[in-house]
């Protein structure tokens, strides 16, 4: 994700594979019809929102930099704060269930990615629904370049759920989770690895495919200036 965001945001665009360089142009030619961008917008917005909050909850339970352990200490952190930390998990994973529940059979996403059959998805449907009439509110969600700059905001964002599993998944393991009781480790790897899960099997699903009638787009319209 980090290397799409990096395409969006360099002048000079970037490279997502050995081979693939995707040009900044890509993102924000006209003519290329992406279909549902409003869902598409409304799914960004909320998911947005939701790793923002665990991103301040990160800060608060474990300093700037979950991954060196120095802020707060090794050892310092205690049993009610990797319980908040696991519990704001659980709660972005319920956010993850609604937007698949909600939202995955129009966006063709998530087939790999079960959603609960449990009280816990309805209520969050709920409160997703919410969500997005407050963080949509008066924009334009059928905006591909609202869509893009969703994406790139989101991408960014998103960087929380890798340095936390890294943490977590070194070798020796970062201070801050060595300090976790044994349980709540291994809950929050659970909770990390459907985070990182969803991501695969739902935004850059859908990412990916738009990716691709970009590039095509893109690549048709540099035959024509070529051929002129």
């Amino acid at each position: 994700m980090a290397l799409l965001a990096n395409t969006m945001t360099s002048k000079s665009g970037g490279y997502i594979t050995r081979r693939l360089h995707v040009p900044q142009e890509v993102w924000s030619q006209g003519g290329a019809k992406l279909t549902n961008i409003p869902e598409k917008v409304r799914v960004v917005e909320v998911l947005c929102s939701a790793l923002e909050e665990m991103q301040q909850c990160s800060v608060e339970s474990f300093g700037a930099s979950v991954g060196s352990g120095l802020a707060l200490g090794i050892g310092s952190v205690t049993r009610k704060e990797a319980e908040t930390w696991v519990g704001k998990l659980e709660e972005f994973s319920s956010i993850c269930d609604s937007v698949v529940a909600n939202f995955g059979k129009k966006l063709s996403v998530g087939e790999g990615f079960v959603v609960k059959k449990s009280g816990g998805v309805t209520s969050w449907g709920g409160k997703l629904t919410r969500q997005i009439d407050k963080f949509t509110n008066g924009k334009n969600l059928d905006s591909p370049a609202a869509y893009v700059s969703g994406l790139n905001k989101l991408f960014t964002i998103a960087q929380l759920i890798d340095e936390h599993t890294k943490a977590l998944l070194s070798q020796p393991v970062a201070a801050t989770y060595a300090a976790f009781p044994i349980d709540l480790r291994a809950a929050a790897e659970v909770k990390l690895k459907r985070a990182s899960e969803f991501f695969a099997s739902v935004v850059l699903t859908f990412v990916i495919r738009d990716l691709a009638q970009l590039l095509d787009k893109y690549a048709k319209k540099c035959e024509k200036w070529l051929a002129e």
